[in-house]
């Protein structure tokens, strides 16, 4: 996987464990809104990550967590994307033709993909708004929309983003 393809992965993913932001309870919502505010979900993390030595502990400790994690996801999806998805192209692309290829997917991969169908049948009500507005070409039932939101969804609702967080 190209080193775009894992920030797009780790910036969608990232959103799906911390959300910063949604909630005051959230270890990086504060930092959130000091370094990153206005931020797209994709440019969040590299955000959070070029401002790591001013970020306050738990958001720092946070961070790693999630890197650790999505980097287990990035993983299980590499020899997909290896098979599947040479010659689309970086970042969303990849993760595209990787959605456009459930099924075809290893278990492990497509277990991730499960995750963000759960996610996204989960923020469903709370995004439908959203969606209209962000994504209206992306299609329910795979993770595709959620996906859309993630990537593309700078200004969404207060409760879509509550809502997009596990």
């Amino acid at each position: 996987m190209t080193r775009s393809t894992r920030a797009s992965w780790l910036a969608a993913s990232f959103l799906l464990l911390a959300a910063p932001g949604a909630r005051a309870e959230d270890p990086c919502a504060a930092d959130t809104a000091r370094h990153c505010d206005g931020k797209t979900p994709v440019e969040l993390l590299s955000c959070l990550q070029a401002h790591r030595a001013d970020l306050a502990s738990d958001c720092r400790d946070y961070l790693e967590f999630s890197l650790v994690s999505v980097q287990a996801m990035i993983q299980d999806c590499e020899p997909d994307a290896f098979q599947l998805c040479r010659g689309v192209g970086r970042g969303v692309p990849t993760a595209t033709c990787l959605s456009e290829n459930q099924g075809k997917l290893t278990r492990r991969c497509q277990d991730d993909f499960d995750a963000f169908t759960r996610a996204e049948t989960a923020s469903a009500k709370a995004c439908a708004d959203d969606a209209r507005r962000i994504c209206p070409a992306a299609k329910a039932g795979k993770g595709d929309l959620f996906l859309c939101l993630l990537y593309k969804g700078k200004d969404l609702s207060p409760a879509c983003r509550a809502a997009m967080r596990p």
